[in-house]
C-alpha cells in the first residue's frame, strides 16, 4: 500500500514554502489564514477556523507535521477531523498558550515598528550563532521575507488566535501514532511543553534535536531524519 503524502503546517509568520525548505519527501502544503499572500481575515479567526480550512483541502488520511502554530492547529484536526489524520509529528509546540503574553505580543506586532517585529521576532526563533553567520542562509533570508511582508494587522490576528490555543485536557482523545520532537535550546516552547504532550498522548514517542524554536528550519537535514524515523515507525505500528 502506497503511503499517505505528508502535510506540512508551517508557523504563524510563515507560509507554504516553508515545507519546501524542508525537503521532505511526498508532501502537500498550503498558506494558512491571515498568511503570505492571504487578505486579512475576519476578527476573532481562531485555530479551530484554520483546522476546518485545512480539512476542506484533504480528502484522505495523511500524516501531517506541525511547526509551532502549525502543531497546534495539527491537534485541532486531529481533534475534531480525526478521519483525516493518520499520524503526527508536533515539533516545537504546545498544547497550551499563555494568554496574557500572547495578546501582549499582539498588541506590540500592530503598534511597533515592522524593523523592531522582525528581528526581536528572528532573536526567538533562531540560535545567535545562526542569526550571525557571514552569508546568510536560506532559512534565514525566507523567514526574513515572510516576516517583512506579512500585515502587521493580520499577524496580530493570528497571535491573539494562538492566545486562546488549549487542548491540555483533550489529548486523551488523540490516538494515532503522534511524536512529539522538541528543540533543547527553544526559547518560546521549551522542552517541558513537548514532554508534557508525549504525557498526554496516548500513543507518543518525544525526541529531542539540538536547535531552537525553528530548529526544524536551521536544522532541516536533521529534522527530516526525525520525520522519516517517525514515518518508519508509523508503518511498523500499522495493522
Amino acid at each position: 500500500m502506497t503511503a499517505p503524502p505528508v502535510l506540512v503546517l508551517h508557523a504563524a509568520g510563515l507560509d507554504a514554502a516553508c515545507g519546501d525548505l524542508l525537503g521532505i519527501e511526498h508532501t502537500i502544503t498550503a498558506t494558512l489564514p491571515g498568511h503570505g499572500g492571504r487578505r486579512r481575515q475576519r476578527p476573532g479567526m481562531t485555530l479551530c477556523d484554520m483546522a476546518d480550512e485545512v480539512a476542506g483541502w484533504v480528502r484522505s488520511p495523511v500524516d501531517v507535521v506541525g511547526l509551532s502554530m502549525g502543531g497546534m492547529v495539527a491537534q485541532h484536526l486531529a481533534l475534531d477531523h480525526p478521519d483525516l489524520v493518520r499520524s503526527l509529528v508536533l515539533a516545537c509546540t504546545t498544547a497550551q498558550t499563555p494568554t496574557a503574553v500572547l495578546l501582549e505580543r499582539a498588541d506590540a506586532t500592530e503598534a511597533q515598528p515592522t524593523a523592531t517585529m522582525v528581528a526581536t521576532t528572528l532573536e526567538r526563533w533562531f540560535t545567535a550563532e545562526f542569526l550571525s553567520r557571514a552569508e546568510e542562509p536560506e532559512a534565514l533570508a525566507y523567514a526574513r521575507r515572510c516576516l517583512r511582508s506579512i500585515d502587521a494587522s493580520s499577524f496580530a490576528d493570528i497571535w491573539r488566535a494562538i492566545a486562546h490555543h488549549d487542548v491540555l485536557d483533550r489529548l486523551c482523545e488523540i490516538d494515532v501514532p503522534t511524536t512529539c520532537l522538541a528543540g533543547t535550546r527553544d526559547v518560546s516552547t521549551p522542552p517541558k511543553e513537548l514532554a508534557t504532550l508525549a504525557e498526554r498522548l496516548p500513543n507518543s514517542r518525544y525526541v529531542e534535536m539540538d536547535g531552537p524554536h525553528m530548529a526544524p528550519l536551521e536544522r532541516p537535514d536533521e529534522f527530516r531524519r526525525y520525520v522519516q524515523e517517525h514515518l518508519d515507525w508509523v508503518e511498523r505500528s500499522s495493522p
